[in-house]
């Protein structure tokens, strides 16, 4: 899994990475909230980016934990 930094031009124009715009093609949908959102492909099947919603959060549990460790903080 990997993690992409971008920026938002001054016009409101988000630059997404060559390597997503081939994987989702030029249709997109995005659901968002307060602190996060998800870009998906205009066509997939709920289910399927429930599920890579599932994977993305186990990886961002597996991210704070090195974290804590890094602190020396116990999981």
């Amino acid at each position: 899994m990997v993690e992409l930094k971008t920026k938002i031009t001054q016009t409101g124009v988000l630059y997404i990475p060559k390597e997503l715009r081939e994987a989702f093609g030029r249709e997109m949908k995005i659901i968002a909230n307060a602190s996060a959102s998800v870009f998906f492909p205009a066509d997939a099947d709920y289910t399927d980016v429930l599920h890579s919603l599932e994977i993305i959060m186990k990886d961002i549990e597996h991210r704070i934990r090195l974290q804590k460790e890094k602190q020396g903080e116990k999981p």
